[in-house]
């Protein structure tokens, strides 16, 4: 018991009652910061909530895969950390699970997190220029991604990723060492009509956005890849024998510009199958003068694709073609690569036309569950013996794959600055086609021999490429063997 008249007991109680009252000033503290906190938390999570709100209304777009599965691009929430202590400001976005982590730990207020729902490309660096853009609103607004607005379903393209990565690996590799404006390569199975690759490599300053498809939205004069078509409507017009010769060593005139060999042929006159080889000029302008222009050439170019859009599946058309009348004789300038613009598609398609003898052939994007067979005719064979001999090479993959092909150089002047735009067509086994591709480059800077021609630049990268891949392909086409024509 407490006496109040003992000093001692009297300071006890006096302490007692003080620290009673620090007690009850330190709890009340504490509560006051509790509540503060909860509040705190309660208007982050509105701010938060009221941050998010719109992102949460956005749908998930389907996932596009590739022929095997693999996926190409898929919707899913991705978190960023930012700060608005002072001023609004991200400190990384897309941020990792262990980058959140070491966030949390320091425990900073004014740092917080976004969950925002995005588009991801698990392999970007390859399907560039292909696959197409998402808005802000997380809707698509270009190429494939566009046409997914209205489909509730993943979609599967025709492209097989693996051999689309060693392509790519092969042509960046090309690219580094000759240093063109922009590559492209093309690898189409002819029997299910499906497009497995196509890799587009930019080095431009100012590259194209991924809205853009070099594929079907850009157009190019191809140079002496359009002679083999030339020969094909002389061949089906019953206009020309392929034991006739024709005297290129003479002037030949368009107007009054002299159509020029290069390199200077020899005095011996040319058959068919050396003007294709030779690639001369002369040679294919007087091979078209024996056909009419308006109701044979022109309505072969126009049946065999050339002069009109194409579907390349998703509901996606390619670029509309030029026709540059050049001093009103297109006619003579189409035959050996000029006068005529077209996309890389329209090129591959028509090659498709006349090598396989199906005149309904049309590339796509979109997955194929059908295959079908060539069609032969005397066109098709005689084209694919007549390119088989013009594509001579000395590398083993030509005899060993059968491979025929083309190649194109264009002369090109933009301004001031003169340059070359190369390309190479390239099939097998000519007797009985089954891959075809396009090696397009424009304005290499260096090049592999003497001279800037696809010769010495594509046509050499093509076989660089089909080393690393004929191991991914469908090697039994190769059964029946060649004969020489």
């Amino acid at each position: 018991m407490i006496n109040l008249n003992n000093e001692t007991d009297y300071k006890l109680l006096d302490k007692t009652n003080t620290f009673y009252n620090f007690f009850i000033f330190v709890t009340l503290i504490l509560f006051l910061a509790i509540i503060f906190k909860l509040f705190y938390i309660y208007f982050e999570k509105k701010e938060k909530y009221n941050f998010l709100k719109y992102n949460e209304n956005l749908n998930f777009l389907p996932t596009i895969y590739d022929g095997s599965g693999n996926i190409l691009a898929y919707s899913d929430y991705s978190y960023s950390i930012f700060t608005n202590k002072n001023k609004f400001s991200y400190i990384e976005r897309d941020a990792s699970s262990e980058d959140i982590k070491k966030i949390l730990y320091q425990s900073d207020p004014n740092i917080k997190f976004e969950k925002i729902l995005t588009r991801k490309y698990p392999y970007k660096q390859i399907t560039n220029n292909f696959l197409g853009q998402v808005d802000i609103d997380h809707k698509g607004i270009s190429l494939i991604e566009a046409k997914l607005n209205s489909l509730n379903k993943n979609i599967k393209t025709s492209i097989n990723l693996q051999i689309q990565q060693k392509i790519f690996s092969a042509l960046k590799e090309d690219s580094l060492k000759l240093r063109p404006d922009f590559s492209l390569n093309v690898l189409i199975d002819l029997s299910k009509e499906e497009i497995i690759s196509n890799i587009f490599i930019d080095n431009q300053d100012n590259p194209f956005d991924e809205s853009y498809m070099p594929l079907k939205d850009s157009i190019f004069e191809f140079g002496s890849v359009f002679k083999p078509f030339t020969v094909y409507s002389a061949i089906k017009n019953n206009k020309i024998n392929l034991e006739d010769y024709f005297n290129v060593d003479e002037p030949v005139f368009i107007g009054q510009k002299l159509i020029e060999d290069f390199p200077k042929n020899s005095q011996i006159p040319f058959q068919v199958k050396d003007i294709l080889k030779k690639s001369s000029n002369r040679g294919a302008v007087l091979i078209r003068r024996m056909l009419d222009c308006q109701k044979e050439f022109k309505n072969d170019l126009e049946t065999i694709g050339l002069l009109n859009p194409t579907s390349i599946g998703f509901d996606l058309s390619s670029i509309k073609p030029n026709v540059n009348n050049f001093r009103g004789s297109y006619c003579d300038t189409i035959p050996y690569g000029y006068g005529l613009s077209v996309s890389p598609i329209q090129l591959l398609n028509a090659y498709g036309k006349i090598i396989t003898g199906r005149v309904d052939f049309n590339a796509t994007i979109e997955k194929n569950d059908f295959q079908k067979e060539n069609i032969f005719n005397n066109n098709s064979n005689t084209i694919n013996k007549l390119l088989f001999y013009a594509n001579e090479i000395n590398n083993d993959l030509y005899q060993n794959f059968l491979v025929a092909g083309k190649t194109g150089t264009a002369d090109k002047t933009i301004g001031d600055n003169s340059f070359q735009n190369v390309a190479y067509i390239s099939y097998f086994p000519y007797n009985d086609p089954k891959y075809l591709s396009l090696t397009f480059m424009q304005n290499p800077k260096e090049k592999y021999g003497p001279f800037m021609t696809a010769g010495n630049t594509v046509k050499p990268i093509f076989f660089n490429i089909l080393k690393k891949i004929y191991m991914d392909l469908d090697l039994t086409i190769l059964r029946n063997q060649g004969t020489d024509i």
